[in-house]
């Protein structure tokens, strides 16, 4: 009899455990081809894959597990319209997921039918209510990045290239925004290429040179400057030529064309306006370019550099001292220049407080 009590009590609090883990979303606990088989098979439904793409050192992730997922309405939602799946995007079946639906930032939620294809897909954490309601609009196949190109295919206007785009940004695909804009460039009139809602995409492109794009705009740089505003023109330009520099001379660019590179990054001395780091991102791809890198380590002068801007001053430290084959003693030998600097300031500002306190 106490057997039996015992073991009564136990299948109770098993009961209860199970009870209490069904109050929250259900994951399925096998693989992702499983869990396709099993949207597959359910006859009434749900016929819908819900999966959690995180990684184990995202805390948006981890918010979401721990306190969204769990409650109860949530896990009420979700158990009843989806096969939920969750899984690590950089382990096992995890990591040919994340490139296969291009996962590019955490949490990426994904909406899938039942033969895995995407019908849309959520970014970033959110609280229950407004997860659940951003989850009821993506399961609108009209609003997926497919359904607004499209929709832009069906009539190639500017609002629904606009709409295609801002889904893109949305879902953190930036290279298939690229790769839109580079394509529909050519076919816009000025006022469209360079509109309010356009211009942050173009000004994107900007960021990479090499981008026919970027030749484009650079032929009608004065129509640009009078719609853009040269100042947002010229800001946009010089850091796509500065990061384009930088890519240079950290060896990053292979087989690189010396002279063809370096009359890009020279424009910069035309458009550097305020930015007193534009010389040093020239003057460095120049030496460079001519292998001159005891000249490049010549540069790192305390004195110099302490005449910029904080900013300033940590950008072309990034530059001279990311530049490939720069002896790390060099390096060393201006940190501590620089450490020794900032302690005399420092003994500096204590005779002074000295001095006023008496």
């Amino acid at each position: 009899m106490k057997k039996i009590s015992i073991l009564f009590l136990c299948l109770f609090f098993t009961i209860g455990l199970i009870a209490q883990e069904a109050k929250g979303v259900i994951f399925e606990h096998g693989t992702f081809a499983e869990a396709l088989a099993k949207a597959k098979k359910n006859k009434k439904g749900p016929n819908i894959i819900f999966m959690d793409c995180y990684t184990t050192w995202c805390g948006p992730c981890k918010q979401m597990a721990n306190v969204i997922f769990p409650m109860e309405h949530v896990g009420k939602y979700f158990n009843a319209n989806f096969v939920n799946v969750k899984i690590d995007m950089e382990k096992g079946e995890g990591i040919d997921l994340a490139k296969k639906y291009g996962i590019r930032a955490y949490p990426t939620f994904l909406i899938l039918d039942s033969d895995g294809n995407e019908i849309n897909r959520i970014l970033g954490s959110a609280d229950a209510d407004s997860f659940i309601e951003k989850v009821k609009k993506a399961l609108d196949p009209s609003t997926s990045p497919k359904a607004k190109r499209a929709a832009f295919d069906a009539n190639k206007s500017t609002e629904n290239a606009i709409a295609y785009l801002e889904v893109l940004k949305a879902s953190y695909m930036n290279a298939e925004a690229a790769a839109f804009v580079v394509e529909i460039f050519p076919t816009l009139s000025p006022r469209e290429k360079y509109s309010d809602k356009m211009w942050p995409f173009v000004s994107q492109i900007l960021q990479n040179p090499d981008s026919e794009v970027f030749g484009l705009v650079m032929e009608e740089k004065m129509t640009a400057d009078k719609i853009v505003s040269k100042e947002k023109v010229d800001a946009a330009i010089c850091g796509g030529l500065k990061n384009y520099a930088g890519t240079f001379v950290t060896g990053r660019m292979a087989n690189a064309n010396n002279e063809k590179v370096l009359a890009k990054i020279n424009y910069l001395t035309l458009l550097s306006g305020k930015d007193e780091t534009a010389s040093y991102f020239v003057k460095v791809a120049q030496l460079y370019a001519k292998n001159d890198i005891d000249a490049i380590a010549a540069m790192l002068k305390v004195q110099d550099m302490m005449k910029l801007s904080e900013n300033d001053r940590n950008s072309a430290e990034k530059l001279i001292t990311g530049v490939k084959g720069l002896p790390k003693e060099k390096v060393v030998e201006y940190l501590k220049a620089k450490q020794d600097y900032y302690k005399k300031m420092a003994e500096q500002t204590t005779a002074a407080i000295e001095r006023y306190s008496k």
